[in-house]
């Protein structure tokens, strides 16, 4: 099986190396799907938890929760993960 490598040029590659760097590129997507997604409800979350009043026992149960904290986190794996896509390395 050939594929088409940078500058056009064609590269030889085993039919399994494709078919299980197809997968691994299948399974980074299916984890970047659920990232975007834990991002978006931890944004929700945070934005919730704004429209209680300073103090309030509900406020002061998510604060401790450290929503921007764990944002934070999931950002970065956002991006990991779309630079892994996007530049992939023996893949």
């Amino acid at each position: 099986m050939f594929g088409s490598g940078p500058g056009g040029y064609r590269v030889e590659r085993d039919p399994r190396e494709a078919a299980a760097a197809r997968e691994r590129q299948a399974a980074m997507v299916e984890e970047l799907r659920k990232a975007e997604l834990l991002r978006d409800r931890l944004e929700a979350l945070n934005q919730l938890v704004k429209t209680y009043p300073e103090g309030h026992d509900t406020r002061v149960l998510l604060e401790s929760l450290h929503l921007e904290r764990a944002l934070e986190a999931v950002e970065g794996d956002i991006r990991d993960l779309v630079d892994r896509l996007v530049h992939p390395r023996g893949t």
